[in-house]
C-alpha cells in the first residue's frame, strides 16, 4: 500500500487525501444529523404520547367512575385516527384492565432498519382529586422511522452532491495551480542542465508564481552572483547551525535547572522536617526530665522558636509548590460547621489570653456537607483568625458563615472574620495580598511574620476558583473574607475531621499491649526521638540504618510492625517495602508504617501503592503515630499519651512570640498531617 501510494503523483495524492477527508466529514455529519433527528423525533413522540394520555384521562374520567366500558371505549376509539396510534388501555386502580383499544389500520410499512419500537404515555385518571384508574397510550415509531429514512436519503443525496462539488472545485484549483508549476519545473530542469537560454514565463504575474519566475530570471541572468549568493547562504546556514547549537545548549541548561528546582522542591520538605523532628522531639524529651522553672521557660522558648521556624518554612514551601504548579487539591466531602468549631476552639485560648471575645455564627441555610479541600479552606481561615488575634488588643472577633444557592446543589460559601483591631489604611489594602507585604515595616518589627500568609491565602483561593478580600478602616477593625463556589455533597464522611468519630474512638479505646517494633531510619537523631517516644510506653524497639538492614532484620526476627523511613542509603523505604512483600507468607501482611518528611502531593498515594499500610508525616505527631499503630496492629495497642509527646499550638513565651500567621499555617498543617 505504501509503495502504491508513493507511486501516485502529488496531484493525485492530494485529490485522494482530500476526497477521503471530505467523505469522512460528510459521513460523520450524516451520522450526527441522523442521531439528532432521531433524538428530537423520539422526544416529540414521547411528549405526544404523554399529552394524549393526560388529555384522554380527563375525557374518560366520568366513564371510568360510572363503570361505563362502552363510553370509555368510544372515547379511546377516537384516537385511532391519530397517526402512529398503536394501543390505548384503561386500568382500574387495582391494576385490572378496564378497557383496551388497538389500532384499526395496519401500520405504515417501516424501512428495513426500523426497530418496530413504541413509546408509551401514562396518566392518572382522577375524579375530584380522587384516583380512579390509569390510562396508557402507546404510539408506534413506524412514522418516525419512515421520516428518518426520508431524512437520511435527503442527507445522503445532499452531502453526496456537496462532496462532488467540493472535489470538482478541488480538481479545478489544483489544475490552475499545478499547470504553471509544471512549466516552471521543466524550466528549472533545463537550468540545472546548464541551458540558460530559455525565457522565463509568468514574470509579469504578481502572485507567488510571478515571484518565482522573476527569481528564476534573476538566476538566469546573474549566474555568478547566484553562486556568490549560494556561498553566502552556505555561510549563513553554518552560522545558524552554530546559533541553533548554542540555543539547544541553553535550552538543555534551562531544562536541567528546572529539573533541579523540581527535585529541590520535592526534597525541601524532607530536609526541613527531618531536623525539625529531631529538635521538637528532643525538646519534649527534655520536658519529661527534672528541670528548673527557668530551664522550662527557656525550653518553651526553644520549642516555640522551632515551631515558628517550621511554620515560616512551610509558608515558603507552599508558595514554591504553588508557583511550580505542584500543589494539588484534595476534594472531599466535609462539614463546614465542624471545621469552624474546630478552628474557633483552637484559637479561643489565644483570644482569651488577650481578654478577647471569640464568637461565631453559621447561617441556617449552610449545607451540612460540601465538597471541597477542607484543609486548604481551614488554612485560609486559620490565617484570618491568627491575624485577628494578633492585631486586636481589645473587643472581640466574630466569624460569620453564609451560603447562597447558585443552582442545583451549587452554593456560594462566604466566610468572614470581623475584628475590632487596629484596622488597615485604604492604600495598603490593595497590596495586602501580595507576597512579603504587611501594612508597613513597623508592623513586621512589632508583630513579626513573613508577609506570605495572605499571599498564600489568595493563591489557594484562586486555585480553588474563589476570592479573598478585606474591608477595613484604621482604628475601626477589619473584616477579612473568602468566597468560593462549592458543590453540595450527598453524605458526610464517617470522619468529618482528622480526629472525629471513628479515629477518635479508636484512640480513646483502652489498651496497653506492647509491640516489638523495627525502626528503619538512617538519621541518628530521629532514631533517638522515635525510639524514646515508643519506649516511653513500653514498646520494644530495634533499629535498622537502611532498607537493606530492614529487609534482613524482618527475616531474622519477628516484629509486630515496621516503622519505615523513605529516604535511606543503599535501599530506600519503598524498595525495602516491596522486597519485604515479595517474601510472601506472613511478610505480605506485616504492618509497615511510613515515617517520612516528604510532604509533596501524591507522596501518600505512592507509598500506599508500594505496599505500606499507613502514612505518618514528620515532624511526628504522637497522636497520628498512635492512630496508625492501632489501625494496623489492633485497638488494644499502648498509645502515646499527651504527657509523653504532644504536638500543640505554639504559645507565647516571655522572650519569643511566634507570629499569628505562623500559628495559623502550623495549626492548619498539623490538623492534616
Amino acid at each position: 500500500m505504501d509503495k502504491r501510494w508513493k507511486g501516485f503523483g502529488l496531484k493525485t495524492r492530494v485529490v485522494l487525501a482530500l476526497a477521503i477527508v471530505i467523505l469522512a466529514i460528510q459521513a460523520a455529519y450524516v451520522v450526527l444529523e441522523d442521531s439528532r433527528f432521531v433524538g428530537r423525533q423520539s422526544a416529540e413522540l414521547q411528549d405526544r404520547a404523554d399529552n394524549l394520555a393526560l388529555l384522554y384521562a380527563g375525557a374518560v374520567a366520568n366513564a371510568v367512575w360510572e363503570y361505563d366500558r362502552e363510553a370509555a371505549r368510544g372515547q379511546l376509539q377516537a384516537m385511532r385516527v391519530i397517526g402512529g396510534f398503536a394501543r390505548a388501555v384503561i386500568r382500574e386502580s387495582s391494576g385490572q384492565e378496564f378497557v383496551a383499544v388497538d389500532a384499526a389500520d395496519t401500520m405504515p410499512e417501516a424501512p428495513p432498519f426500523a426497530t418496530h419500537a413504541t413509546v408509551e404515555g401514562n396518566a392518572e385518571i382522577r375524579i375530584e382529586e380522587r384516583p380512579v384508574g390509569t390510562i396508557s397510550v402507546t404510539l408506534s415509531k413506524a412514522p418516525l422511522e419512515l421520516a428518518r429514512a426520508a431524512y437520511l436519503r435527503t442527507l445522503v443525496v445532499t452531502n453526496g452532491a456537496l462532496a462532488i462539488v467540493l472535489l470538482g472545485l478541488t480538481l479545478l484549483a489544483l489544475h490552475l495551480v499545478s499547470r504553471p508549476l509544471d512549466r516552471m519545473t521543466a524550466l528549472m530542469q533545463r537550468f540545472s542542465a546548464g541551458n540558460l537560454n530559455s525565457l522565463v514565463p509568468f514574470t509579469d504575474r504578481t502572485d507567488e508564481i510571478g515571484r518565482m519566475a522573476r527569481a528564476l530570471e534573476v538566476f538566469r541572468g546573474n549566474a555568478i552572483e547566484r553562486r556568490l549568493a549560494e556561498e553566502a547562504l552556505t555561510k549563513r546556514s553554518e552560522e545558524l547551525a552554530v546559533l541553533n547549537q548554542d540555543l539547544r545548549k541553553a535550552r538543555d541548561v534551562a531544562d536541567t535547572a528546572n529539573r533541579i528546582k523540581s527535585e529541590f522542591l520535592a526534597s525541601m520538605s524532607h530536609e526541613i522536617r527531618t531536623p525539625m523532628n529531631g529538635v521538637i522531639g528532643m525538646v519534649h524529651m527534655l520536658k519529661n526530665t527534672a528541670l528548673t522553672d527557668d530551664q522550662q521557660d527557656k525550653l518553651q522558648t526553644l520549642e516555640s522558636s522551632a515551631r515558628g521556624l517550621l511554620s515560616i518554612l512551610n509558608d515558603i514551601l507552599d508558595i514554591s509548590k504553588i508557583e511550580a504548579g505542584r500543589l494539588d487539591l484534595n476534594m472531599a466531602p466535609f462539614s463546614v460547621t465542624d471545621m469552624i468549631e474546630d478552628l474557633v476552639a483552637l484559637w479561643r485560648p489565644s483570644a482569651l489570653s488577650k481578654k478577647l471575645d471569640l464568637t461565631y455564627e453559621i447561617g441556617a441555610n449552610v449545607p451540612q456537607a460540601l465538597n471541597g479541600d477542607s484543609a486548604r479552606i481551614a488554612q485560609v481561615l486559620a490565617n484570618f483568625l491568627g491575624n485577628a488575634v494578633k492585631f486586636t488588643h481589645r473587643g472581640g472577633i466574630h466569624v460569620k458563615v453564609e451560603a447562597h444557592p447558585l443552582g442545583h446543589r451549587t452554593w456560594d460559601l462566604e466566610i468572614a472574620v470581623r475584628d475590632t483591631g487596629i484596622g488597615i489604611d485604604k492604600d495598603v489594602q490593595a497590596r495586602l495580598f501580595q507576597k512579603f507585604t504587611q501594612a508597613d515595616a513597623s508592623m513586621t518589627r512589632r508583630y513579626g511574620g513573613t508577609g506570605l500568609g495572605l499571599a498564600i491565602c489568595r493563591e489557594l483561593m484562586q486555585l480553588m476558583g474563589g476570592l479573598v478580600g478585606v474591608e477595613s478602616d484604621p482604628g475601626e477593625g477589619s473584616q477579612f473574607w473568602m468566597r468560593l463556589r462549592l458543590e453540595e455533597a450527598d453524605t458526610l464522611p464517617e470522619a468529618a475531621s482528622q480526629f472525629r468519630s471513628k479515629d477518635q474512638a479508636l484512640l480513646d479505646h483502652p489498651g496497653s499491649r506492647k509491640l516489638r517494633l523495627l525502626v528503619a531510619e538512617d538519621n541518628l537523631i530521629n532514631q533517638k526521638v522515635i525510639c524514646a517516644m515508643l519506649e516511653a510506653v513500653g514498646h520494644d524497639t530495634a533499629l535498622a540504618g537502611d532498607g537493606v538492614e530492614a529487609v534482613a532484620a524482618v527475616q531474622r526476627e519477628s516484629f509486630d510492625a515496621v516503622l519505615m523511613d523513605v529516604q535511606m542509603p543503599n535501599m530506600d523505604g519503598i524498595m525495602a517495602t516491596r522486597e519485604i512483600r515479595s517474601l510472601g507468607g506472613d511478610f505480605s501482611t506485616l504492618a509497615i508504617i511510613t515515617l517520612t518528611a516528604n510532604a509533596m502531593a501524591g507522596d501518600r498515594e505512592r507509598y500506599l501503592s508500594a505496599g505500606m499500610n499507613a502514612y505518618v508525616s514528620k515532624p511526628i505527631d504522637p497522636k497520628l503515630l498512635s492512630l496508625a499503630l492501632r489501625q494496623t496492629c489492633g485497638p488494644d495497642v499502648a498509645i502515646l499519651h499527651s504527657n509523653e509527646i504532644t504536638m500543640t499550638q505554639p504559645t507565647a513565651t516571655r522572650n519569643i512570640t511566634p507570629s499569628a500567621e505562623q500559628e495559623a499555617a502550623l495549626s492548619a498543617l498539623l490538623s492534616k498531617l
